[in-house]
């Protein structure tokens, strides 16, 4: 699911394209049952009738992305009610996000900047140079007056920090842990396994599922897993949850014993991974295709029966069982909370908290930049995100539970998770264990894996760090990394000759100027 050389640059699309494939309300389905599940968000009131009284309505310009046929307008009924609960009138640009980082990148390049602009990738180059010249307002002393803000998970505000330690956004908040791998329970149950909880196990299970027919038609027709690598071949994609599992390191990184930021590409545990892949593809235990393979095909053989391990989230193993039981109701895809390597370690990768950041420009004065923090810390309220995500109560929604279920007139007035939900965002821990049409009973069970994984999941060290040397040659690295590393696990290239390739890449001298440079960039962040 990773690329073992990914830093911060990638993460956010990574997570969006994640969000959106799962199906969870993060891009907002306007028609899915969400919850809210458990929030550290205290309720932030709207202000008196006697402050916005005092003072004329706050203009507050904002740029952002939506998700659905079309944006709500400016007379919508939700956007006049948040206008009129936090005195504010708002001028939103919503933009298609096909074309969302395109339009950011021509409106920062022109100076003319919102008040509030969603950033999808906080560390790409532009942002980090403007963020150098102090474009963007330095956050972090005034978030512990905003007690929605204040919050959010620590792991989520320093993920955004740059080197200097400064924070420059406001995370659009998420839950840190998503999962990571999910697995046939109903086939483990026929085939009596237990539900794998090391690499050995998993390499059985997956070998049991390609010839013991777990499906009971009698013929040899199911495979142990389904993945698929980066369509551009620049990282193993999905199957560097197994690399780094061996790693015991999130996206390859991690920080060793010394303290110093290790990439372990070059590590003895990479070829471990690789050797367990290869075996596996060489016994027929992973699908036959699945170098050439889309996720979305790969989805299709979960969803029909074919295959009984998958890469996903937590909140997507509903959607994948959900496919299933359309043909067999007793279908049931579990998610794992972590897998042991060979020396005990139980490995989950943690994810960023956020998927994209909002920035508020320099130019903004000081005064009104808190009114901006105070109208976004109303949005993660639980009053705020209710009426920004959901709208008014028995008119767009009502609720069976913790679930939110949207009405007909929601979709009429466009109010929905995909619109204003977008901006008014609130930290919830469980969101990843929501998902379309979910039962009680499988989301509670969701809940309690992500409890368990919070015990266990990595962060990744390198989030947030910048190496000229290693912008410059990464991409040069991961793509001669993948092709070899495809080889490999096909069988066309010896395993042997990962040692020479890893032992090359370890003296070059741009791979060794990047560690450099990166872990210099650790120190200054980390202040170790």
């Amino acid at each position: 699911m990773k690329s073992s050389f990914k830093v911060i640059e990638k993460k956010w699309v990574v997570l969006l394209a994640l969000t959106l494939a799962t199906g969870s309300v993060l891009a907002g389905c306007s028609k899915d049952n969400g919850s809210e599940g458990s929030s550290t968000s205290s309720s932030s009131p709207s202000p008196s009738a006697t402050q916005k009284a005092a003072e004329p309505p706050t203009p507050i310009s904002i740029m952002v992305t939506f998700y659905g046929a079309e944006p709500p307008g400016p007379d919508n009924v939700v956007i006049k009610e948040i206008e009129k609960r936090t005195n504010t009138k708002l001028t939103i640009t919503w933009v298609s996000p096909n074309s969302y980082n395109e339009k950011v990148n021509v409106t920062l390049a022109s100076g003319d900047i919102p008040d509030i602009t969603l950033i999808g990738d906080n560390f790409a180059q532009n942002v980090r140079s403007m963020a150098a010249q102090g474009a963007f307002w330095d956050l972090e002393k005034y978030i512990g007056d905003y007690p929605n803000l204040k919050a959010y998970p620590k792991e989520a505000w320093d993920n955004t920090r740059y080197q200097n330690g400064k924070i420059y956004a406001i995370p659009r908040v998420r839950g840190l842990d998503a999962g990571m791998l999910s697995v046939r329970k109903d086939w483990l149950d026929k085939l009596n396994l237990k539900v794998p909880q090391t690499m050995d196990d998993l390499y059985n299970v997956m070998k049991a599922f390609t010839v013991n027919d777990p499906d009971g038609n009698g013929k040899a027709d199911t495979v142990g897993m389904a993945g698929n690598i980066a369509s551009d071949g620049i990282g193993l994609g999905s199957f560097n949850a197994i690399l780094n599992t061996f790693q015991n390191a999130n996206d390859g990184w991690k920080v060793d014993q010394s303290g110093k930021l290790v990439n372990m590409t070059t590590h003895s545990s990479t070829k471990e991974g690789l050797a367990w892949l290869r075996k596996a593809y060489a016994e027929g235990l992973i699908h036959k295709d699945f170098a050439t393979l889309k996720n979305s095909q790969g989805r299709e053989a979960v969803m029909g029966g074919k295959a009984g391990v998958a890469f996903e989230a937590v909140s997507a193993a509903w959607v994948l069982t959900e496919g299933i039981r359309k043909t067999d109701p007793k279908g049931d895809m579990l998610p794992l909370v972590s897998l042991s390597n060979a020396s005990g370690a139980k490995y989950n990768g943690q994810g960023t908290g956020y998927s994209g950041v909002f920035v508020i420009p320099k130019t903004v004065p000081e005064a009104k930049l808190k009114k901006l923090l105070a109208f976004i810390d109303y949005g993660a309220s639980d009053e705020g995100y209710e009426l920004g995500a959901y709208g008014f109560k028995d008119v767009h929604f009502t609720k069976n539970g913790e679930f939110y279920v949207q009405t007909e007139q929601a979709t009429k007035d466009i109010v929905s998770t995909s619109a204003f939900g977008q901006i008014f965002t609130k930290y919830n821990k469980y969101i990843y264990a929501t998902a379309p049409n979910i039962p009680v009973d499988y989301y509670n069970r969701s809940k309690g894996i992500i409890d368990e994984i919070g015990k266990v999941s990595l962060s990744n060290p390198s989030l947030g760090l910048y190496s000229e040397t290693w912008t410059k040659y990464r991409n040069e690295f991961v793509k001669k990394t993948t092709d070899l590393q495809v080889k490999i696990i096909l069988g066309s290239e010896p395993l042997d000759s990962w040692d020479a390739y890893a032992a090359k890449l370890a003296t070059d001298p741009n791979w060794t100027k990047s560690m450099d440079e990166l872990n210099a960039a650790y120190k200054a962040k980390s202040g170790k």
